[in-house]
């Protein structure tokens, strides 16, 4: 039987459970481009191979990596990450054949806090065959996905910027031929620079002091709409220019930085939520036919889903988040409460077909039934050792990579032939 959890890589080396053969790696076509998937929403794609998730996946190979909360990006047969080594940030490539380093693009920074550790928040975004990377200090690198060479590398903030108190979290969101980031600051707390050279493009009128929430791009009423946060604030942006669509006081118990992405639910309406005590709130966009001018109403609240930084996920009308660490399950339209399920404390949440796939802050991973009929579990069992794990897994054409603060693994959920 092929390991498939809790295992170091020293005790890899040294188990002769271990297959002393790995099969060869299957054709790769699929890329996990940016934070939260290819759609940037927690759904994934469907795969070229049946996935079997009714028991915990085979383990294909697990190696040592730094500290951070950065979730794991691929382009072709690349792994890619952001990581704390000593003095520097990491923007390191490895192999998804076999773990093995394939190159690393250094910045002599780093990042640590009392309460969320050691290592740099945000995930790299891949276009068009490069990385665009944001490493704690406010540089962005746009390096060549094949062989790390840097291309471009920018200051995105000044020497006197008040950076949010948890650092940089947020992911660089590529929309066009633009790079639009949500850094905050007393003016332009959004900022959009050409992908080709890192030039500025723009800048918001809005200003406020950073969140952790990434941009993001929805359409509301045949309209896209850039929707940021800044301190106690959440608004829309034309994405072409950065005027200001519309703003709204969102404000959140004790800490008012939002940090949970917002979910399209209808043409015209989307979903925030956040912890603190603080829960759901879904709304409505509406925009007046004479002046264009728009107005945001309240649609429903819910405590129930108290989404402190694990993002929900939206499948078939119905919702399904993390409310603190307790798995719940609302209706979108109405906010109101189908199910709870288990504690599966604070994690990543991503939708596969029928079935949700949690990955929690122990390194646990747990597929649960995606069915607003009853709470089924499948199973969940220890995938990564027990260090912290706050970083968003990827799967592409049947492989589920994984990391931690620690371990960065490499697991197959495709059925054997």
């Amino acid at each position: 039987m092929t390991p498939h959890f809790g295992l170091s890589e020293s005790e890899n080396n040294q188990t002769s459970a271990y297959p002393e053969r790995v099969p060869f790696l299957r054709p790769i076509s699929q890329s996990w481009s940016q934070f939260r998937g290819p759609s940037r929403n927690g759904l994934i794609p469907p795969q070229r191979f049946s996935l079997d998730f009714s028991k915990p996946p085979a383990l294909r190979w697990v190696k040592n990596c730094g500290p951070g909360h950065s979730s794991i990006v691929t382009e072709g047969e690349l792994v890619i990450t952001l990581e704390q080594n000593n003095q520097y940030e990491t923007l390191s490539a490895r192999s998804l054949d076999n773990g093995d380093e394939v190159w690393q693009r250094v910045e002599k920074t780093s990042w640590n806090d009392y309460f969320s550790g050691e290592g740099p928040r945000s995930t790299p975004t891949i276009a068009d065959g490069k990385i665009f990377a944001l490493f704690s200090n406010g540089i962005l690198s746009c390096v060549n996905a094949k062989d790390g060479n840097s291309l471009w590398s920018i200051p995105i903030v000044g020497k006197e910027f008040e950076f949010p108190e948890w650092g940089f979290a947020f992911a660089p969101l590529i929309w066009n031929d633009l790079i639009i980031l949500n850094p905050g600051g007393d003016k332009g707390a959004v900022k959009a620079y050409s992908k080709l050279n890192g030039k500025l493009v723009w800048e918001s009128e809005l200003a406020g002091k950073g969140v952790y929430l990434s941009p993001s791009i929805h359409s509301f009423l045949g309209e896209m709409h850039l929707l940021v946060a800044v301190e106690g604030k959440i608004a829309s942006l034309d994405p072409e220019n950065g005027k200001t669509r519309w703003e709204m006081p969102w404000k959140i118990f004790l800490n008012d930085v939002q940090i949970v992405q917002p979910i399209s639910l209808s043409e015209d309406s989307f979903l925030i939520a956040a912890g603190y005590g603080k829960g759901a709130e879904c709304f409505k966009v509406i925009r007046d036919q004479e002046n264009g001018s728009y107005r945001i109403e309240s649609v429903w609240k819910s405590k129930n889903l108290k989404a402190k930084f694990s993002n929900p996920v939206l499948k078939d009308g119905y919702l399904y988040g993390l409310s603190e660490n307790l798995l719940v399950c609302l209706e979108a339209e109405t906010g109101r409460l189908i199910w709870r399920g288990k504690k599966y404390g604070y994690g990543r949440i991503l939708i596969c077909q029928e079935r949700l796939l949690i990955l929690g802050n122990t390194g646990v991973l747990s597929v649960v039934e995606a069915s607003p009929k009853k709470f089924t579990e499948i199973f969940s069992e220890q995938l990564l050792n027990r260090s912290r794990c706050w970083n968003g897994p990827a799967i592409v054409d049947g492989y589920l990579i994984a990391r931690n603060g620690e371990q960065i693994a490499c697991f197959d959920t495709a059925v054997s032939p």
